[in-house]
């Protein structure tokens, strides 16, 4: 069972990623991830990584990418932050995301708008997103994850679902 606790900083309205920490607790395995961004531009992101398991350091290190990066929580920051109605259904968005020690290209694919049903049987109005991956966490790049975004002022996430290879996650604001 996942029971990682995942939180994350962002300047606004320009949603510069600051920090990102991720408590993680699956079976037997527990750490601490810290990440810091050092510089962050559309030509040019670094970050600092640091991890802690069992009181020991195992990870310091610096990321970087000749792009925009974001932390993974940031990157749902990011998709609220697009601009859904000039955005023709297809049309995609390339950035990076740092997990753990490495990273991952991801292509943000606006599948289109749709009308959402939550398991409390709420209908809203949502933006469809895919999400391509490569990293071998997952265990398929083509949309490897999906996410159900209000189609508000508020943006918010309505669900996400992901295929990793040690199976599926899902998550739905309730």
């Amino acid at each position: 069972m996942i029971r990682d606790t995942l939180t994350a900083y962002a300047t606004l309205p320009n949603f510069i990623p600051l920090y990102h920490k991720r408590a993680v607790h699956e079976g037997n395995t527990h750490f601490t991830e810290e990440m810091w961004t050092q510089k962050f531009g559309n030509n040019y992101t670094e970050l600092r990584v640091k991890r802690i398991r069992n009181g020991e350091i195992r990870i310091d290190t610096i990321l970087s990418t000749p792009n925009l990066g974001y932390d993974f929580v940031n990157v749902f920051l990011y998709a609220r932050s697009l601009n859904y109605s000039e955005m023709n259904p297809g049309e995609n968005f390339r950035i990076t995301t740092f997990l753990g020690d490495k990273k991952a290209n991801l292509i943000i694919r606006y599948v289109k708008p749709t009308m959402f049903e939550g398991s409390n049987k709420q209908q809203r109005k949502a933006f469809h997103l895919a999400i391509d991956i490569s990293n071998e966490v997952f265990s398929e790049s083509k949309n490897a994850m999906e996410i159900w975004i209000s189609n508000d002022e508020c943006r918010i996430p309505l669900k996400m679902k992901a295929q990793l290879k040690i199976g599926a996650a899902e998550a739905e604001l309730m």
